[in-house]
C-alpha cells in the first residue's frame, strides 16, 4: 500500500509537473497572443501616425507649392509691370531735366547732344512728331526738345516734315556731331531774289536760327555767320571771322579782323565762345 502511495505520489508529482507547465505554456501562449495583438495594434499606430506625417508631408508641399507659385506669381508680375514700365518710358524725370535714356523721363523721350548730355523731352526724332518735326533742346537752357508743326525755325530732319514753301536745312554744324537744323525760307541763293543770299540767321545762345533771304552787310559785329558759305558778304564789316571752340571745331562771327594787317597798326584779337550761356563774340582790333 505505502509503495503503491509512493508511486501514486511521484505520478501526481509527474502529473501536477505536467500540469503545471501546461498551465505555464498555456499562460505563455496567452502572453504570446497579448504581446502579438499590442504588436498589431502598434504597428497599426505606427502605421496610422507614419499616414498622418505623410498628410502632414504632402500638405506641407502642397502649402509649399502654393507659396512657391505665389511667389513665382509676384516675382512674373513684378517683371511684367517692369518690363511694361520700360516700353512705356514712365520715368520720373520732367522735360527739361538731365538724362541718360529715356526710360528716365516722364516721357519717354531722352534727347541727347554729344558733348553736352541729354534733356527730357517730347521727342527725339522727327517720327515722335504727328504734327511736324522735333525741335532740339537748348543746352544752355533746360527747355527739353518739343514737337513742332513744321513751322519757320521748327527743327526737322527733312523737308517732308516742314510746311508748304519751306526748306530743311542745317543752319549750324559742329563736326557733324552738333547740328541746328530748321525749317527755313531757302536752302541756296537761287531761291532769293532782289541780289538778297541765303545765309544762316542764328542765335547760337538760343540754339536756333533759320536759313533765310538777307541782303548783303546785313550781319552785325558778333553774329553767327557761315565761314564757309557767303559768310564775308553777309557781314556789315565783310569779315566772318574764325572762333576757336576747344581746339576741337571752328564757327563763324562777323568780327573786324582776321589777321592784324586788318586793324591798321593795332592787333587783332581772336573772338569767342562763352559755354556757359552759348555767346558767340566775333574778334575785334585792339
Amino acid at each position: 500500500m505505502f509503495a503503491v502511495k509512493t508511486k501514486l505520489s511521484h505520478y501526481s508529482l509527474a502529473l501536477f509537473a505536467c500540469l503545471s507547465l501546461s498551465f505555464a505554456t498555456t499562460a505563455c501562449s496567452d502572453d504570446s497572443g497579448d504581446d502579438g495583438s499590442d504588436e498589431v495594434a502598434t504597428e497599426e499606430e505606427d502605421s496610422s501616425d507614419d499616414a498622418d506625417e505623410a498628410t502632414d508631408t504632402e500638405t506641407g508641399t502642397a502649402e509649399g507649392t502654393e507659396e512657391t507659385t505665389e511667389e513665382t506669381t509676384e516675382e512674373e508680375s513684378s517683371s511684367e509691370e517692369e518690363t511694361t514700365t520700360e516700353e512705356e518710358g514712365m520715368g520720373t524725370l520732367p522735360n527739361g531735366s538731365e538724362c541718360t535714356n529715356g526710360n528716365e523721363c516722364l516721357s519717354g523721350e531722352c534727347y541727347l547732344l554729344p558733348f553736352l548730355g541729354g534733356q527730357c523731352g517730347e521727342c527725339d526724332e522727327d517720327d515722335d512728331c504727328p504734327d511736324g518735326g522735333c525741335t532740339i533742346p537748348n543746352p544752355f537752357d533746360a527747355n527739353g526738345s518739343i514737337c513742332n508743326e513744321g513751322e519757320v525755325g521748327g527743327g526737322c530732319e527733312s523737308d517732308e516734315v516742314c510746311q508748304d514753301g519751306l526748306s530743311c536745312g542745317t543752319v549750324l554744324d559742329l563736326l557733324g556731331l552738333i547740328t541746328i537744323s530748321t525749317c527755313g525760307n531757302c536752302a541756296t541763293n537761287d531761291d532769293c531774289t532782289d541780289g538778297q543770299i541765303c545765309e544762316p540767321v542764328v542765335i547760337v545762345e538760343e540754339f536756333s536760327g533759320i536759313n533765310d533771304c538777307i541782303d548783303p552787310g546785313t550781319l552785325e559785329q558778333d553774329a553767327y555767320c557761315d565761314l564757309m558759305g557767303d559768310g564775308d558778304a553777309a557781314c556789315a564789316s565783310g569779315i566772318c571771322s574764325p572762333v576757336n571752340i576747344m581746339n576741337l571745331a571752328e564757327v563763324g562771327a562777323c568780327g573786324a579782323c582776321v589777321t592784324d594787317d586788318d586793324c591798321g597798326g593795332g592787333t587783332c584779337q581772336e573772338g569767342g565762345l562763352d559755354l556757359e550761356n552759348g555767346a558767340l563774340l566775333g574778334s575785334t582790333c585792339i
